[in-house]
């Protein structure tokens, strides 16, 4: 599909829940994965692996994972389709490196979204995407979403040796190798199959999924992988086309060629629109197409899952399902959405051939006691009409529902299949129902300094009700933001309280200035619980939710011009060793190389004088804890004249990277001098020199939420990283040349 490049940036207001990973997921909800099971191929059919039964999926393509299609990427979106367009899988187009359709380098994604750049942040959404296919049953398909795969395969097939060894035993995943080769950039099947040959063994080392191969020609050639197959099992040859520009008549021939060879096809992309995504759909083409591929039973994917215009670039591709410019990414907003031409002959064909997969789950367990699947909310509390008079029913997940006398108790949303006294099963499948908020409360730190971290936005805690004591301002309002009055209570006062109380101060807003308002007061330095509750609403469960608040001391505050120096002999200055901090003046005492003083570098006042000989110094500023500060210390480096010639060099060896101790035991070599991992919600790092240590911090779509950066000593150190909102990231740590990457789930 030819694209232009779209704008860089990773959406604003993207929607980031706080899912567990994809390691930790079930199914919430009985779809074709439970049914089929992993697929495998026989001859020109795609199979079951669970009951060898031919497959007929049919679904949708997500746009790429850029700064216009990554907000889709979203579970709540996933679970939206999977309940209202009927979808059986989706696609996962993940973004290399570059847009450009005829195979070259003209347009290049942003180094932020496309994985050859940023691959902490692909990776990661990937696994929320898993996460969301294990939860929904259905298939997600990881698109190596490139027109030059046959250039990038060491980069390939190490990623899909990395996916298919995480992620060996789901069987909800299908593995597409290259998206759209082409053949006048070198992409000819002898290129993709010399290629495909690296990357499937990466994969079958670890799993027999099905692994799909796009073939020449903007995979408009399936027949050829057929003419020349490659050798591995569980092989398909992807077909995509676009109705208004690839007539069935035309293209058609290249899949009945290859089923007639014994060879499966899979068309993973394809549209009612021009091969370019515009133009209007063709309705007459596009149904000779649907029928094709469902008599032939071919499993199939349409481009694509957005909105008509981007709101990035104000791109506009007609093949897109919904009508508008902004994106949509929650429930809410999928349900009022718009659908384009497109969309319209989409959703028709989409669920008009929906299935109930919950009664395929249990055919050929019928009996006088069983039921017809039913579905339920979360909040409803419990089903009654369903079960048989006269039968007994034992639960498979009494986590999600049991049986008192005639009727279904329900206590959690997920499936469960009831088995009945005469042996027969039924499925009742419990729904989620969305949670309440208040505003401003969440998981939260602050300091007395004067700073508060709630998710990934800070806040101000301040005296804004002249009692002496510092808040955190919440709400006016008494209701959650879906209308339900709440109550909030402190489990721990001695540390907070919480009240509605009159913002008396110019430190409050105009809006709050002698109003009433719900606050955090501060009492005392600490971890705390806040326990909000409140009724069940329409569409919103009840509230009872637990949110941890803790209070820190004040953070002291270096002045910036104590810093790492290159001086010159004898050079003078009157500041950069300021006798005290910022924040409250306290006393500070400095180190040199660890000695109290340095025949190379004088303190003078606030100020220095260098020596005449080449040197370096580590120079370290200490400062101790206080009532209401926490003790600080921090390190930079001083070089006078040249480094390396330096006639203390030992000595700062000695003291920025301390010898192990002797041993007649053989030492490892250690090759990174960089050791990070996370204990808790506390990064810890190991550094073997000392300098300049940067943190970058990266939530599941791939967007940097929190940046750091430090002069560190040699030795360990210990971050706390409490505030950041419950989710999954990547978290990549710096010195030099050398970096950690640790991929963090805060619960």
């Amino acid at each position: 599909m030819k694209l232009t490049k779209l704008l860089t940036g990773i959406l604003a207001g993207a929607a980031i829940s706080a899912y567990a990973d994809a390691s930790t997921a079930t199914p919430k909800k009985v779809g074709p994965v439970s049914y089929y099971g992993a697929l495998h191929t026989s001859g020109s059919k795609i199979i079951g692996a669970k009951n060898n039964q031919q497959v007929m999926l049919r679904g949708v393509s997500l746009f790429w994972s850029d700064a216009t299609g990554l907000s889709y990427y979203n579970p709540a979106v996933i679970s939206w389709a999977v309940d209202n367009l009927k979808i059986d899988m989706f696609r996962y187009a993940m973004g290399i490196e570059y847009y450009d359709s005829n195979g070259g380098t003209k347009n290049k994604l942003d180094d932020q979204v496309s994985y050859a750049k940023s691959p902490e942040g692909q990776l990661s959404t990937i696994d929320r995407m898993v996460q969301a296919a294990i939860e929904n049953d259905v298939y997600i398909i990881i698109d190596w979403h490139s027109h030059r795969a046959h250039l990038e395969t060491s980069l390939a097939a190490t990623f899909f040796q990395y996916i298919s060894t995480k992620y060996k035993d789901v069987p909800n995943i299908i593995y597409e190798i290259y998206n759209e080769p082409v053949s006048g950039s070198g992409g000819s099947w002898d290129a993709i199959k010399t290629y495909a040959n690296q990357v499937v063994p990466a994969i079958r080392a670890n799993t027999q999924n099905l692994i799909i191969v796009g073939t020449p020609n903007w995979s408009q050639h399936p027949e050829q992988g057929a003419q020349s197959p490659i050798s591995s099992t569980n092989i398909a040859y992807v077909l995509h086309f676009y109705a208004a520009t690839h007539s069935k008549g035309s293209f058609g021939g290249h899949v009945t060629s290859a089923l007639s060879a014994g060879y499966p096809v899979f068309i993973s992309e394809w549209g009612t629109t021009n091969a370019d995504g515009d133009g209007e759909p063709n309705s007459s083409a596009t149904n000779e197409w649907t029928q094709f591929m469902d008599q032939n039973m071919i499993p199939n994917c349409n481009w694509s899952l957005r909105q008509q215009t981007s709101d990035v670039d104000q791109k506009s591709e007609k093949s897109a399902i919904f009508a508008g410019n902004k994106s949509l990414i929650t429930a809410a907003a999928l349900d009022a959405a718009t659908y384009t031409s497109s969309g319209n002959i989409i959703k028709s064909y989409l669920t008009k051939n929906a299935r109930s997969w919950a009664d395929s789950l249990v055919k050929g367990k019928s009996g006088s006691c069983a039921f017809k699947a039913v579905t339920a909310k979360q909040t409803e509390g419990k089903i009654s009409g369903a079960l048989k008079s006269g039968c007994t029913y034992t639960s498979s997940n009494e986590k999600v529902v049991t049986v008192s006398g005639s009727d279904i108790v329900i206590n959690d949303y997920g499936y469960a299949i009831l088995t009945g006294n005469d042996g027969s099963q039924s499925v009742v499948t419990i729904s989620q129902v969305a949670g309440q908020s208040i505003t401003n409360l969440e998981n939260l730190y602050c300091t007395y300094s004067g700073t508060c971290m709630i998710g990934t936005t800070s806040g101000r805690t301040l005296d804004f009700d002249d009692d002496g004591n510092k808040d955190y301002l919440l709400t006016m309002e008494d209701k959650t933001n879906e209308g339900s009055k709440f109550t909030l209570t402190s489990l721990d006062p001695s540390i907070v309280t919480v009240s509605k109380s009159t913002c008396k101060n110019t430190n409050c807003s105009n809006a709050q200035k002698n109003q009433q308002v719900w606050m955090l007061h501060f009492q005392g330095f600490g971890k705390a619980k806040v326990v909000a509750t409140a009724a069940a609403v329409t569409g919103f469960r009840a509230m009872q939710d637990t949110f941890e608040i803790e209070y820190r001391k004040g953070e002291q505050r270096f002045d910036s011009r104590f810093k790492n120096q290159k001086l010159a002999f004898g050079a003078t200055s009157t500041t950069g060793l300021a006798s005290t901090t910022l924040s409250i003046k306290t006393p500070i005492t400095y180190t040199y190389n660890g000695q109290p003083t340095s025949p190379y570098l004088t303190r003078q006042g606030e100020g220095y004088v260098a020596g005449t000989q080449n040197a370096v110094i580590a120079v370290t500023a200490n400062v101790p804890e206080t009532d209401f500060y926490a003790a600080a210390t921090r390190t930079v480096t001083f070089i006078i004249g040249d480094s390396a010639s330096a006639v203390n060099l030992k000595e700062y060896n000695d003291y920025v990277n301390p010898s192990e101790p002797i041993s007649i035991k053989p030492v490892k070599k250690i090759t990174n001098s960089l050791q990070a991992s996370m204990k808790g919600s506390t990064l810890q790092f190991t550094t073997k020199n000392t300098g300049l240590v940067k943190i970058d911090i990266y939530d599941a779509l791939g967007a940097s939420v929190k940046q750091m950066s430090d002069v560190y000593s040699a030795g360990s150190h210990a971050i706390d990283l409490k505030g950041l909102a419950n989710g999954s990231y990547t978290l990549v740590v710096r010195q030099g040349s050398q970096k950690a990457s640790i991929r963090w789930m805060n619960k």
